[in-house]
C-alpha cells in the first residue's frame, strides 16, 4: 500500500512540473510513459492484474491532477506578477508630467 501512495505522489509531482513548463500536449506522452512504468512495476513486484490496473489508473489520475495544479500555480504566479507591476506603476512617486512655467 505504501508503494501505491509513493507512486501516486511521484506522479502528482511529475504532473505539477509538466503543468508549470509545458502545454497540455506534453501530458499525452507522459501518460504513456507512466502507464509503461506502472505495468512494469506491477510485473516486477508480482502484483495481480487488478492491482496493476489500479496502479496504472492511479498514476494517470495523479499525473493529470498534478498537471492541473501546476497550471493553476503558473497562472496564479503570473497574475501576482502582473498585479504587482500594475500597482507599482500606479503608485509611482515621480510625476508623469512637468508643469508649465
Amino acid at each position: 500500500m505504501l508503494t501505491f501512495i509513493t507512486f501516486a505522489l511521484i506522479s502528482l509531482l511529475a504532473g505539477m512540473v509538466l503543468g508549470q513548463r509545458f502545454k497540455v500536449l506534453a501530458v499525452v506522452p507522459a501518460i504513456a510513459a507512466w502507464l509503461l512504468v506502472a505495468i512494469g512495476f506491477g510485473i516486477a513486484h508480482s502484483e495481480g492484474l487488478g492491482l496493476t490496473v489500479l496502479l496504472a489508473a492511479l498514476a494517470v489520475a495523479s499525473l493529470q491532477i498534478g498537471y492541473l495544479v501546476g497550471v493553476a500555480i503558473r497562472y496564479s504566479l503570473a497574475a501576482a506578477r502582473t498585479s504587482g507591476l500594475r500597482t507599482a506603476s500606479v503608485h509611482s512617486t515621480q510625476p508623469t508630467r512637468r508643469t508649465a512655467h
